[in-house]
């Protein structure tokens, strides 16, 4: 079945391609390209084998999404034997598509696209004619971020880009659980990656709702308001425009992203066939540390975006 609908995504991904190659629907061919890599996925991972359920009852899809926040252990325990992840997953991309357009509604998409295409004009490696083209194309910017048939593709290219990442994430638990002596079935990890996400992701997608109306707009920065709106960090110490790399070092000290890394402990080790909390910890700590590496290597790369 899942070999089936790997197929089906990857021909819609390709029909929708072609419509937007063709500019027929113009702006889509991304979420095109996303999707037919996303059926790829899919046809992909139906080859690999499920853990054996041995007669353990199947917690409800329900119950799991609502125990992760009360009893994430017992609910991992759960998932060992019955991964799942389909649901959270698109739970987690609903609501980063509400917020999404609940910030541009706030800040108003002239702002927000005016603002990145300015930053973009900054960047040192624009020469003349790059300028030029990228002034020219500043009307159809902000008319492609109010066009709700592209809104609808982003968060289609969203919802599989977070899947993809989900796969990675497994990947590494598979690998470094095996390294370590460990050992974890690839849907098990799968299931870890994202309901380990899944309660940051509700809790941090509910509070910057909140905040967005609470703040002036005026406030809020177009881009780093984006990605995040909750103060649960140092990175107030900082200025992000004249220490960027330390301000994102900082804004990774935090109460969710310290949630997180224990709930991928706690995953890790009751999702896993034989993994110690000691390996656990070091995974998920490990993947945190590289998580970081990326985000302060683009913050340096990118200084002038978050300025």
């Amino acid at each position: 079945m899942n070999r089936l609908a790997g197929i089906i995504i990857a021909a819609v991904g390709l029909i929708i391609t072609l419509l937007g190659a063709l500019k027929i629907v113009p702006g889509v061919t991304q979420t095109g390209i996303f999707l037919i890599l996303f059926g790829g996925l899919v046809f992909g991972l139906s080859f690999i084998k499920k853990p054996d359920t041995e007669g353990v009852p199947r917690m409800s899809t329900g119950e799991t999404l609502l125990n992760i926040f009360v009893s994430p252990a017992e609910t991992f325990q759960n998932l060992r034997r019955h991964p799942r992840w389909l649901v959270a997953a698109l739970v987690i991309a609903l609501l980063s598509t509400i917020f999404t357009n609940l910030f541009l509604y706030r800040l108003t998409p002239e702002r927000v696209a005016n603002f990145t295409i300015d930053k973009t004009l900054e960047m040192p490696i624009m020469n003349d004619q790059a300028r030029q083209q990228v002034e020219a194309g500043r009307q159809n910017a902000i008319d492609q971020t109010k066009d709700p048939v592209l809104k609808v593709g982003q968060a289609v290219s969203g919802f599989a880009g977070n899947t993809f990442k989900y796969a990675f994430y497994a990947l590494i638990f598979l690998t470094f659980g095996l390294v370590m002596g460990g050992r974890i079935n690839f849907w098990q990890a799968f299931s870890v990656a994202v309901y380990s996400a899944f309660p940051v992701a509700v809790i941090h997608s509910v509070l910057s709702s909140i905040i967005l109306f609470l703040k002036d707009p005026d406030d809020i920065h177009p881009i780093l308001g984006q990605s995040n709106l909750v103060q649960d960090n140092l990175g107030f110490l900082f200025s992000p425009s004249a220490t960027p790399v330390l301000y994102t070092l900082v804004s990774h000290i935090s109460i969710l992203w310290f949630y997180w890394i224990w709930l991928t402990a706690t995953g890790l080790k009751n999702a896993g066939e034989r993994v110690s909390g000691s390996t656990a910890w070091a995974i998920a700590l490990s993947l945190f540390g590289l998580l970081l590496v990326v985000a302060v290597v683009s913050s340096y790369l990118f200084s002038g975006f978050i300025s």
